[in-house]
């Protein structure tokens, strides 16, 4: 394992709390099934293998009731591969006696990678951009005097503005996905 460790006492469990490395993060992300498992998780939280296994099928698929020979591919996947390579990076652990897996604190390496982005929306970096370019096509369509009926201190403040409630609705953005 790449990532540093150090143990932190928790009053109900034992868990490492690991800063993984960007390799250890895009080792995980890079599968869609691990992706799957995180999702799952952060979601509905502490999951059995089958429930997580049959939820990963439903995505996989698209259909309600995927067939058994996909759910028990999927099931001996996790089992195998995925939740041990993601419990020995200190992301889940696997409690085998209750059958299950449960985020560590570790997973948050993962949220700014993990910007989910409902169909039709935009991602809030495609967003900046582009205000940013109208931003500056309106500065030279000022500045060339294309455009007289606004001065360029009232434009300057008029796009101060649209950032400043952008970075308002991002942060409020934010917090509720934190939630």
């Amino acid at each position: 394992m790449s990532g540093k460790v150090s143990n932190v006492t928790n009053t109900q469990t034992n868990f490492r709390q690991v800063q993984l490395s960007k390799s250890d993060i895009f080792g995980i992300l890079q599968n869609d099934r691990r992706r799957c498992v995180l999702e799952v998780l952060r979601n509905k939280g502490n999951q059995s293998v089958r429930s997580l296994s049959e939820e990963i099928a439903r995505l996989e698929t698209g259909a309600e009731e995927p067939k058994s020979s996909i759910r028990k591919s999927v099931y001996v996947s996790l089992i195998q591969t995925h939740i041990p390579k993601m419990e020995s990076l200190g992301v889940v652990t696997y409690d085998k006696e209750k059958d299950s897996v449960e985020l560590l604190p570790a997973s948050r390496n993962f949220d700014v990678y993990m910007e989910t982005v409902k169909k039709g929306d935009i991602p809030w970096s495609q967003y900046y951009l582009g205000v940013s370019i109208l931003a500056i096509i309106g500065s030279l369509t000022i500045f060339a005097g294309f455009i007289k009926w606004i001065s360029s201190s009232q434009w300057m403040f008029f796009v101060s503005l649209i950032f400043l409630v952008s970075s308002i609705a991002h942060l409020r953005h934010i917090h509720r996905f934190e939630e």
